[in-house]
């Protein structure tokens, strides 16, 4: 079977994230294009769609000169009830993005005060937590529950 550029680069990019000892990489769009013949925005999409929040991985880059990208891969236990709340809640702020009802930045806000806001409550609160702030970002934009 014959795989796609887009499953070379995700496998490779996998493979060196396993590789490292922080679960971390940092490239440059440029030289991973180079490497795989193609054009740095094939790069950013394979990134871009398979290295989400939802599939354990938390991305950072920073374009120019001197740009990069990062690649973090975190822990998902989806058999607990914080990181099931959380799982859903990034899921809302996608569906919010794919339907332009928020801006980029405003996903990246929302996403960053989901992951860290209620870090300092006992887990079972920061769960309750989650549920509400769904709920309430469903509610303000009319959008319907899943």
């Amino acid at each position: 079977m014959r795989r796609s550029l887009a499953d070379k680069i995700e496998q490779y990019l996998k493979v060196l994230i396993e590789r490292s000892e922080e679960n971390q990489i940092e490239i440059q769009r440029s030289e991973l294009a180079e490497t795989f013949c193609c054009v740095p925005s094939q790069v950013t999409y394979v990134i871009g769609t398979r290295f989400t929040e939802q599939e354990g991985y938390l991305t950072e880059s920073r374009r120019g000169g001197n740009g990069f990208v990062r690649i973090r891969q975190f822990e998902i236990n989806l058999y607990t009830d914080l990181e099931r709340n959380l799982k859903k809640l990034i899921i809302l702020i996608d569906e919010l993005r794919e339907q332009k009802l928020i801006s980029k930045q405003e996903d990246y806000l929302l996403k960053h005060l989901a992951n860290n806001i209620f870090k300092e409550l006992p887990l079972e609160d920061q769960s309750s937590c989650l549920i509400r702030f769904r709920y309430a970002l469903a509610k303000f934009f009319d959008y319907p529950e899943s």
